[in-house]
């Protein structure tokens, strides 16, 4: 077997165990790589009222669909609120954090066993707009409407000229 794909299996492997809620990354050539930094930016205020909007958003979408609707889920609204307050500090739409973390990093950062999460952002408009770019565009409806996500969350924050960021996390608890 050549070296490359020894190696590749091995890596392959040690993303896999990865899955596993605090795993760290053995990695083939003996070296322990610890996962992104899973620090959160500071919360910032939220509007329960723009959370509950953008799930009912997220439903409405999805039983237009005939998806199963999510459940609510506070570990995950966490995840949201806490990127949708960083992407407003930085004035930028990007699904990873400034510290360079990801959704998975961010759900297991506040206790979410991360066995299958995605996320979804946006700024500007309102909830509904939102939702409905997202269904707009190939990738990230299939992330909305698919059927392994159970739970969803929702955060908000204003940034800088009053402009609205949005973060989604759809989840599934590994239940």
């Amino acid at each position: 077997m050549s070296t490359f794909r020894i190696l590749s299996t091995a890596a392959a492997l040690a993303a896999l165990a990865a899955c596993q809620q605090g795993a760290e990354l053995e990695m083939p050539w003996g070296r322990t790589a610890a996962p992104a930094e899973q620090s959160l930016a500071a919360q910032c205020a939220s509007d329960p009222t723009i959370s509950a909007q953008l799930d009912s958003a997220v439903n409405a979408a999805r039983q237009a669909e005939g998806k199963t609707l999510l459940d609510s889920a506070p570990l995950l609204a966490q995840a949201a609120q806490s990127h949708a307050c960083d992407m407003a500090q930085r004035g930028r739409l990007d699904v990873e954090g400034s510290n360079g973390s990801s959704v998975v990093d961010r759900a297991r950062a506040v206790g979410y066993p991360a066995c299958g999460v995605v996320q979804l952002v946006s700024r500007g408009g309102g909830p509904a707009q939102a939702v409905s770019g997202w269904l707009g565009t190939e990738a990230q409806r299939t992330e909305l409407l698919g059927q392994t996500s159970r739970q969803v969350g929702s955060g908000s924050a204003q940034g800088a000229g009053g402009m609205t960021y949005y973060s989604v996390v759809l989840g599934d608890n590994c239940a």
